[in-house]
C-alpha cells in the first residue's frame, strides 16, 4: 500500500466511525501490521489531523472537527 493511500484510509476511517477506534481495530481494517498503523497514526497526530487518549494499554484515536 503506498504511504499517502495509508494516511488517507486511516483518515476516512475515524472521519465515518461514530467513536474512537484503536490502533488494533485500525491495523485489522486496513490489513496492516500494528506498528505500522500507530506510526501513521502518529504521524497524522503531529500535523494535527486526529487526536487519541489512552484506555489502559490501548490507544484510541479520533479525527479532529
Amino acid at each position: 500500500m503506498v504511504k499517502k493511500a495509508v494516511s488517507e484510509q486511516i483518515m476516512s476511517i475515524l472521519k465515518n466511525s461514530p467513536r474512537p477506534i484503536t490502533t488494533r481495530e485500525l491495523s485489522i481494517k486496513l490489513k496492516i501490521a500494528w506498528h505500522t498503523a500507530d506510526r501513521y497514526c502518529l504521524k497524522l497526530q503531529l500535523t494535527g489531523k486526529i487526536s487519541c487518549f489512552t484506555i489502559g494499554k490501548s490507544t484510541a484515536w479520533y479525527a479532529k472537527k
